[in-house]
């Protein structure tokens, strides 16, 4: 009876041995914490490029002012900081944009002299002086030109806007 208890012990610490069902949980264990060290280890490496960046957009939000008024640029008879561009020029860069489409030349071109628009103008019935060959912007409120670098009441404009574009 001795030598069946030994066997069946035998077979016992065999079976134990070779059974798998543990080996599972230890897998997930070890993956796991394999994951949970990489992640950890990525946010060391990056978090001081983070720290850095948001450092930089918080000193250059603290750094912008908004302007919540226009009336420095509208107000007829001042001047604005002009480009020194002529509607021939700005017809040039649509050109070179866009050459042999006229429709899309004139697009560019006013493209371009919007984004040299004083504050508080607008170019939405885009005009030019054909005496000075200037673009003329008017005033949003429908009061002031501006054209070369100064601005004037409509009624006082020096000279007779026309239609620009194609």
């Amino acid at each position: 009876m001795n030598g069946k208890m030994e066997n069946q012990e035998m077979q016992q610490k065999q079976n134990f041995f070779l059974d798998e069902s543990g080996a599972v949980t230890v897998d997930w264990v070890v993956l796991t914490a394999g994951l949970v060290g990489l992640g950890l280890a990525t946010m060391a490496v990056v978090s001081a490029g983070v720290e850095d960046l948001s450092g930089d957009m918080r000193g250059q939000m603290e750094s912008q002012t908004i302007s919540t008024s226009f009336a420095s640029a509208a107000s007829g008879g001042g001047t604005w900081s002009w480009s020194g561009r002529t509607a021939q020029d700005y017809h040039a860069v649509g050109a070179a944009a866009a050459p042999g489409n006229n429709g899309a030349t004139y697009y560019w071109a006013q493209q371009e002299a919007i984004g040299d628009m004083p504050e508080g103008y607008n170019f939405d019935d885009p005009m030019h002086d054909p005496a000075t060959g200037l673009v003329v912007y008017t005033s949003n409120d429908g009061t002031t030109y501006a054209s070369g670098g100064e601005t004037w009441a409509i009624d006082e404009y020096p000279g007779t806007p026309v239609y620009w574009g194609a």
